[in-house]
């Protein structure tokens, strides 16, 4: 796919333009995981779960999916620079 890549984009500007490129992986990894915490902690406390570890594991989920993000925005943005000079 040739997008149109722009090196001076901000990290929001840079997080659409691969959101459009790439719009079910970025979907997946930006909202999927958190959905997936959110469900984890509903259905330990309909079922008497510990709290403590809900929590941890939504916190843990979250953090891992802020930096699955990053490192994908990281890839996307080093692929537009290094596929300039190919």
């Amino acid at each position: 796919m040739t997008h149109s890549f722009d090196a001076s984009a901000s990290e929001r500007e840079l997080f659409v333009q691969m959101a459009r490129e790439f719009p079910v992986r970025t979907l997946i990894f930006t909202f999927g995981l958190p959905i997936f915490a959110l469900a984890q902690v509903v259905n330990g406390y309909v079922n008497e779960g510990s709290l403590a570890l809900l929590g941890a594991l939504a916190l843990l989920t979250v953090a891992f999916s802020v930096h699955l993000t990053r490192y994908q925005l990281a890839v996307y943005r080093r692929r537009g620079v290094t596929g300039r000079f190919a």
